[in-house]
């Protein structure tokens, strides 16, 4: 999954201003580069056989198919890239559906951190 110490990344989510917050914050840490952006599921989907993501990183209610179809898709097509799944909702049952789908995790946008993504690939090893 890890590639030269870097975490390749696709950021995708249909919130332009979370997308660009996202990327500033991983590219900010030498342990990820995003190597793609998407603002819907397809896009996300499409991506992936192009830039052999490590992970993707997915809002889970963004338009066509939303996050959790894509870390099914993710989970089923490509088994060495992984998913995390993130929502501005912070619902407990969102974990459950996110590992449902394949994802590693969910996290709430609102607590989203680089410690937190850290310790889910941590987690996940």
């Amino acid at each position: 999954m890890v590639r030269s110490g870097l975490y390749r990344v696709i950021v995708a989510d249909d919130e332009p201003e979370f997308r660009g917050w996202l990327r500033s914050l991983l590219e900010n840490s030498e342990d990820f580069q995003v190597v793609g952006e998407a603002s819907s599921g397809t896009e996300a989907v499409q991506l992936i056989p192009s830039v052999s993501p490590d992970l993707v990183i997915a809002d889970m209610y963004m338009p066509e198919p939303d996050g959790l179809e894509v870390a099914k898709y993710v989970q089923d097509l490509f088994p060495n890239t992984k998913a995390i799944l993130v929502s501005a909702h912070e619902e407990r049952v969102y974990q459950r559906l996110a590992k449902e789908a394949g994802a590693l995790t969910f996290i709430p946008k609102v607590t989203f951190s680089l410690d937190a993504l850290r310790q889910a690939l941590r987690e996940a090893a």
